[in-house]
């Protein structure tokens, strides 16, 4: 028991110096010494033993002897609680984020008051076993978009973090994303409905004939192709008859002068997509219903403005009140079938609560990202206006070869991104955001580049603000739209 012992400490002093494959061999001399245990204080030594070999060999990447080390600790030992976490560790390793989650919920259960730091670490690393098993299908499923980042949980203050999977140097693209659901500016969309794809935002070339809604008598929307109509579906096809439509407007004409009139259009977008999948059965509930964004951060609007004092919360909430009514008078149930199947109307009343209501808000202030699409033509502004007097005869002097100047032709909108959305913020970026068409961006979609060279293991981040402003308009915007300080070392700086 006691040689045992002090293989143990020799291994975890080779640990500590980050010699894995000495230490290994420690904890292997003292488990042989052990094998035969038979009273309580051997078998738990023999557990933690065995634990730390486990440890010692995720550091060497040898995984699957890892995951038989934590067995053997949780059989020498099965009250042990750091057996369960390395056995979370290596299943983690293994991709196996199932079978993580259960040994992290194993290893919180027999955590004792007395050992806060183990169970901070373990709740942390049950909340990132989570976060893979709901990211990693949707990184796995595009490698061409998101084959160099990985999504890891960091704590509860900063939650989910984008992180580089391999080196990756200044220029290059780091990753695309498509948003999972979009809107474009009121703006954009009287200036270009004759030729954008009412989709993805793609602008339509004359060689290639948009294809109309099929209410084109009464709709204005038009796609690129069969496909983005048939994407629209979800969101387009319950205001498109000339009843809700005449409905629904009202509440676009009543949001259209305000600031945030975009990001309420995609509010109003979210609520007819939700209501769509619940009532097609498509999806069980209002979360669920939200799909790759369901993660993203959420809370409420209202508690991010000023005038809210901490208890007048359902008082402010209650603003929204006549913008649902148009929202549920359109998108609400109405079949005698539907009104009759309770568990939808208790989604529909959620849906249509100013609670959650407010919260899509919020979900959109801290998490919606604005876009632009350019298109490949451009506007030709001619300089020969004669009642520019001298000062244009001089420009059309300088213009000699070429008397025309070209203007960039280009649509914004605004959009969730799931993947996008994971990054943290720093005043110091590593990355930029392209939205040239030679990267890629002929439509809605997020193509970010690296700024620097990004090294394997670091974390990517972007920039929730203009990095150029003092620091005490950073802070403020920062502050007030999203609800932290900023901490990076060019804030403290």
């Amino acid at each position: 028991m006691t040689t045992a012992n002090s293989f143990k400490d020799q291994g975890n002093s080779f640990y500590t110096k980050g010699k894995y494959e000495d230490a290994e061999k420690q904890y292997t001399k003292g488990i042989e010494l052990l094998n035969t245990a038979t009273t309580i204080e051997e078998k738990k030594l023999l557990s933690i033993l065995y634990c730390n070999r486990a440890m010692s060999n995720i550091q060497l990447k040898n995984y699957e002897l890892a995951l038989e080390d934590a067995k053997q600790s949780i059989s020498s030992y099965n009250q042990f609680p750091k057996a369960y976490l390395r056995a979370g560790d290596a299943y983690l390793a293994l991709k196996k984020y199932r079978e993580a989650k259960e040994m992290y919920l194993t290893c919180i259960r027999y955590i004792t008051s007395s050992e806060p730091t183990l169970l901070e670490q373990a709740t942390n690393a049950l909340q990132n076993a989570k976060m893979k098993l709901f990211y990693e299908p949707i990184l796995e499923s595009r490698p061409d978009m998101y084959g160099k980042v990985e999504i890891k949980y960091l704590d509860s203050v900063k939650e989910k973090a984008l992180f580089a999977k391999q080196d990756i140097k200044q220029g290059e693209i780091v990753f695309s994303d498509e948003p999972f659901i979009h809107h474009i500016s009121n703006d954009s969309f009287i200036k270009h409905s004759d030729s954008i794809c009412f989709h993805c935002i793609k602008f339509i070339q004359p060689v290639d004939p948009a294809v109309k809604c099929p209410n084109h008598s009464i709709c204005k929307y038009q796609f690129c192709s069969e496909k983005c109509m048939e994407s629209s579906t979800m969101y387009h096809s319950q205001a498109c008859n000339q009843n809700d439509l005449d409905i629904v407007n009202q509440y676009r004409v009543s949001i259209a002068t305000a600031p945030t009139c975009t990001q309420l259009l995609l509010a109003e977008r979210l609520v007819s997509m939700i209501s769509y999948l619940l009532k097609t059965k498509k999806a069980k509930n209002c979360n669920l219903a939200l799909g790759s964004i369901t993660h993203l951060k959420r809370g409420s609007l209202m508690k991010q403005q000023p005038s809210f004092n901490g208890s007048n919360l359902d008082q402010l909430q209650q603003q929204y009140t006549p913008l649902l009514n148009i929202l549920k008078e359109t998108y609400g149930l109405k079949t005698k079938e539907e009104l009759e199947n309770q568990l939808l109307v208790d989604e529909f009343n959620k849906l249509f609560s100013v609670d959650f209501f407010d919260n899509l808000l919020g979900m959109i202030n801290f998490n919606s990202t604005s876009t632009v699409v350019k298109s490949p033509n451009q506007e030709i502004n001619n300089n020969n206006n004669s009642s520019n007097g001298n000062n244009n005869k001089n420009k059309n002097k300088k213009n000699s070869n070429n008397n025309s100047n070209k203007v960039e032709i280009s649509s914004w909108g605004v959009g969730l991104f799931p993947i996008f959305s994971c990054m943290n913020h720093s005043c110091s970026p590593n990355i930029e955001i392209t939205n040239e068409i030679i990267d890629g961006v002929d439509s809605v979609k997020m193509v970010v580049k690296a700024k620097k060279n990004i090294p394997m293991g670091t974390e990517i981040f972007h920039s929730y603000c203009d990095e150029n402003l003092p620091i005490k308009q950073r802070q403020s915007i920062l502050s007030h739209q999203y609800g932290f300080k900023c901490q990076c070392l060019k804030c403290k700086k």
